[in-house]
């Protein structure tokens, strides 16, 4: 066991003026191997800190979780917050890792986890280390499209947590939460009760919602409202429908509804919207 901690690679980079409000980036990252005192705390601190365990053990505290970290796990730690990661004294971890930030990176984070545990584990063959690798050359070169390399590597990372935190990729989900979203997507405005859920999935209501959950991170009601709005958006624009049967054509209980909902999340009303992408359309 080693007395001293030894890094192996540390990378410094301060995006360009004004980046990391429009796209994400890195602002450090490095490879060290802990010695048994090696403690970091912190009230808080820009961006996110995203370690990955490559052997030893060691233990994060962060948004009141306090989480055992071994080989082929990784954590995710809430800078915004008080936080804390330590290495074992009996067995001090070798840790890749690097610091996020961007627009609010925290988002990423709840996509990811949602309320869950902070951490996920990598099964043989699927870890970062590759990516740590390419990220590491991107920081040692240094190019002129540094900025968008970061970005795009930022992207690959989070899908590689995905279908770590999923067990499964996009593409691969259990058939009952399959039958379920092709169900959903082909009648929108169907109410989708929890007995018309169990009947397409043959499943009760509580296994239905872990199953969104775990695999999609949202709830079925909150899935449908965005399949709801995208094909309210899909009638706006396809002709001149009166907003309150594009309202009842897609599932809300009536115009007023239907508009609250449709500014919370796109930003201004349904009639603006149409307005607006009518009035740049080709041939209008």
């Amino acid at each position: 066991m080693q007395g001293k901690t030894s890094v192996f690679e540390s990378f410094h980079y301060v995006p360009a003026a004004g980046w990391t409000r429009t796209a994400f980036s890195v602002l450090r990252a490095g490879k060290v191997a802990a010695a048994p005192d090696y403690r970091i705390e912190r009230p808080v601190y820009p961006g996110q800190d995203i370690l990955y365990c490559l052997s030893g053990r060691g233990f994060v505290e962060t948004l009141g979780q306090r989480l055992e970290v071994r080989a082929n796990q990784l954590v995710w730690m809430a800078n915004e917050a008080p936080h804390v990661h330590a290495a074992d004294p009996a067995d001090p971890w070798t840790l890749l890792w690097f610091r996020l930030d961007g627009p609010d990176p925290a988002i990423l984070r709840r996509k990811l986890f949602g309320e869950g545990i902070l951490r996920t584990v990598f099964t043989e063959g699927t870890g970062p280390a590759p990516w740590f690798e390419r990220l590491f050359a991107a920081l040692r070169r240094r190019d002129a499209g540094l900025d968008l390399r970061l970005n795009q590597l930022v992207a690959e990372f989070l899908l590689l947590v995905d279908r770590a935190v999923n067990g499964a990729g996009n593409d691969d989900l259990p058939k009952p939460l399959a039958s379920a979203l092709d169900a959903m997507r082909a009648a929108p405005g169907s109410a989708w009760t929890a007995p018309d859920l169990a009947t397409v999935t043959g499943l009760g209501a509580s296994q239905i919602r872990r199953l969104f959950q775990k695999h999609l991170r949202t709830s079925p009601h909150q899935w449908l409202m965005r399949e709801r709005l995208m094909q309210a958006q899909s009638l706006l624009v396809q002709g001149d429908q009166p907003l309150a049967e594009v309202a009842e054509a897609c599932g809300f209980c009536d115009v007023y509804h239907f508009g609250r909902e449709f500014k919370r999340s796109v930003g201004i009303s349904p009639a603006a919207w149409r307005r607006s992408e009518l009035s740049a359309a080709p041939g209008r």
